[in-house]
């Protein structure tokens, strides 16, 4: 019960979360609607993202310990330094463009 629960948790976080997401990087475009309260609403928004992305965050964490039991296995057929390598070549070159991006954006990145 608890697993079917998380999972559905994790799937509606992980929905607002992104459509909150989406909806604060366009304050620029919000303000001729809203005006000067434009960019509050979207740091805002932002902020209830977060909120939600460490709500799955804690989902998948949870998941690890109650999956749902629909058949998928646990665990890969090769050894476990396999995935490892793995993710660390993803994580190599996907920590740069988040490092980049962040960089780029600024205090843009948290707070528009």
């Amino acid at each position: 019960m608890i697993n079917t629960i998380n999972f559905i948790i994790l799937i509606i976080s992980g929905i607002l979360m992104s459509v909150l997401y989406v909806l604060s990087v366009s304050p620029q475009k919000m303000e001729k609607r809203w005006g000067e309260k434009a960019y509050k609403r979207c740091g805002t928004l932002r902020a209830w993202s977060m909120v939600f992305l460490f709500i799955v965050v804690v989902n998948y964490v949870v998941y690890t310990f109650y999956p749902l039991e629909i058949g998928i296995r646990n665990h890969f057929s090769w050894p476990y330094w396999v995935s490892v390598v793995m993710a660390v070549l993803f994580l190599i070159p996907s920590l740069y463009l988040m490092i980049a991006g962040v960089k780029d954006a600024g205090e843009e990145a948290v707070k528009p």
